[in-house]
């Protein structure tokens, strides 16, 4: 049987053909979900943040915030960090949320009562980065097995309050934080940490101290709450090159060995200030950290 051509030579079943695929390549652009998009939504109501999905939206994903120090912002600590695009081409759900404004004009965590409440206001954040997490689950699926916490100074502060006072959190990188002196910290479920902390740090110092009338956790007590909490056992000593700007292997990391599945290291920094000089890869490091662990 012979087929008619138009005047380039083709036949009307290449026509056709051609047609069938576009139309499917129309269709699948039309309905592409959110496993296969890029996109971005807000939740947060009077406190407004922007979510970022990744390249690749696994059912159900994991979830990563940030939270940002005292008097700066989650937009600020982003482009210390630079979180995001590790977070989008490793699966991650990311945002990056600001805290309450305080008299000052300046945002804050109301974590503990060293930090960072200075006026006393009534805010709940606990509270609030549970909605957070409740209004994303609505619309995505998140992986309640690997919801991850990022935070530096008075977001340290607030991821360990949240973690000691919910069971949500599988993990937690905690930047120059601390808790409470004696805080009512025991998490029912495996909680994995790590925890850096710079011992030139003049604003949360190593091995303790006194903000707001209240004092606050030495850098080794805080990490021995999770000792405990994870019945973990002493830890080995290895030395790392972190900080880029000061010279030779600068930090000792302290990896414990656990009887939970739970993971702890503590990254001590020889002479690392309370913002220490982020390797290129930081994002990266931290990221792997978290992406191991699952309740």
């Amino acid at each position: 049987m012979a087929f008619e051509c138009d005047k380039s030579g083709a036949t009307y079943d290449d026509a056709l053909m051609k047609l069938r695929f576009f139309t499917a390549l129309a269709l699948t652009f039309t309905f592409l979900t959110p496993a296969t998009a890029s996109h971005e939504f807000i939740v947060g109501g009077d406190r407004p943040v922007t979510v970022h999905l990744p390249y690749t939206l696994a059912n159900p994903a994991p979830l990563l915030i940030l939270l940002h120090s005292a008097s700066t912002s989650g937009a600020r600590l982003e482009s210390y960090m630079k979180i995001a695009p590790v977070a989008k081409t490793n699966g991650l759900i990311y945002l990056a949320p600001d805290g309450t404004t305080n008299a000052e004009g300046k945002r804050f965590w109301s974590a503990s009562k060293s930090c960072c409440n200075k006026y006393s206001q009534e805010v709940d954040d606990v509270a609030y980065i549970n909605s957070l997490i409740d209004e994303i689950s609505a619309k995505i699926p998140v992986d309640p097995k690997r919801i991850y916490l990022i935070g530096h100074s008075n977001g340290a502060f607030m991821s360990f309050t949240y973690a000691c006072k919910t069971d949500r959190v599988t993990a937690i990188v905690a930047l120059a934080g601390a808790m409470d002196q004696n805080p009512e910290c025991a998490p029912t479920t495996p909680v994995s940490l790590l925890n850096i902390h710079g011992t030139a740090d003049a604003v949360i110092k190593v091995n303790g101290g006194v903000m707001n009338n209240n004092s606050y956790t030495s850098a080794t007590t805080t990490v021995s709450k999770f000792v405990a909490a994870n019945r973990c056992a002493q830890a080995t000593a290895l030395k790392k090159d972190f900080d880029p700007v000061i010279k030779g292997t600068e930090t000792t990391i302290y990896d414990y060995v656990c009887g939970t599945q739970a993971e702890l290291q503590f990254w001590k920094i020889k002479d690392g200030a309370h913002k220490p000089n982020l390797p290129s890869d930081f994002a990266q490091q931290v990221i792997s950290f978290l992406l191991k662990q699952s309740k």
